[in-house]
């Protein structure tokens, strides 16, 4: 019997903790005690005093983020307790995804953790492709249902397991393999001369890699990838170059705004005339389930 709860999790841009919240207002409507924990710096050991622990993360190069490696690895070791790998991404169960919980399910289960169930929710993707309004408004509506589905099927015992296709295992390893060299990425972020040196992005980085140096901000080694200083910067001064350019919507991505200029609309087109194309076709499924 389930009766408590761990919610731990890291979120870049917003969406994957707006998935934690809904997560924890579904696992408490069922009468379960829940806890979280939002990852940021490297993470010291933490006992998980739960009967089942949710880890919770937005897919980053095809696998799990930095601080949800560190996360495991300063984790105590357990025994079988039951816990559920759930990753948020744009697209969702789609190449080359397909394996991004690979890695993370496989550092569990060496902790001692018996991984019974694992899924991917979609959320307003933050990279390559910007959704117009209709179809970001019914991915943040079907939060909520979403959310109480997959909390529902957890404490159902329900075991989940998914199989990745054979090639995305290659792009998980490649993915693995970039992270080790993350901080390169800062290397490639520049600051233009509309920078006010108001230190919102050293105070909003989750790493504290970020430091204020006459007035401009300098970037530190330990980059996650996130994209927070890009899109937060009030100014919009942070941009960056090479391909990671291509990744960063020209519009910026602001989830809070996002929901404010979305929240009128109570009528929506059939999903089928406004998620069109290869990269979009996976949310008709999941917004018809």
């Amino acid at each position: 019997m389930i009766k408590t709860v761990h919610i731990v999790y890291f979120s870049g841009t917003g969406g994957t903790a707006l998935v934690a919240a809904g997560l924890a207002n579904a696992f408490a409507g069922l009468g379960i005690g829940v806890s979280k924990t939002q990852l940021g710096k490297a993470e010291q050991k933490e006992d998980v005093a739960a009967d089942l622990l949710v880890l919770l993360y937005p897919v980053y190069i095809m696998t799990s983020p930095k601080p949800v490696d560190e996360w495991i690895a300063s984790s105590a070791t357990v025994k079988n307790i039951p816990a559920a790998v759930i990753s948020v991404s744009g697209g969702g169960e789609v190449s080359p995804n397909t394996a991004s919980r690979v890695a993370a399910i496989k550092k569990l289960v060496q902790k001692g953790y018996d991984v019974f169930y694992e899924n991917m929710l979609i959320m307003p993707a933050n990279v390559f492709v910007s959704l117009n309004d209709d179809l970001a408004a019914m991915l943040l509506r079907a939060v909520p249902g979403k959310t109480k589905k997959v909390a529902s099927e957890m404490l159902s015992a329900k075991r989940v397991r998914k199989k990745p296709l054979i090639w995305d295992y290659l792009f998980a390893c490649l993915g693995e393999l970039e992270k080790k060299h993350s901080r390169s990425f800062a290397k490639r972020l520049k600051v233009n001369d509309s920078c006010t040196g108001c230190g919102w992005c050293r105070s909003n980085c989750p790493r504290g890699n970020i430091t204020i140096e006459d007035s401009k901000p300098v970037w530190g080694k330990d980059c996650v990838n996130c994209f927070r200083c890009i899109y937060g910067c009030p100014a919009q001064a942070i941009s960056t170059s090479g391909f990671a350019k291509k990744l960063v919507l020209k519009n910026g991505f602001d989830l809070l705004l996002l929901q404010q200029r979305t929240q009128h609309i109570t009528e929506f087109p059939p999903v089928e005339q406004i998620a069109k194309g290869r990269l979009l076709k996976n949310l008709i499924k999941y917004l018809r389930d």
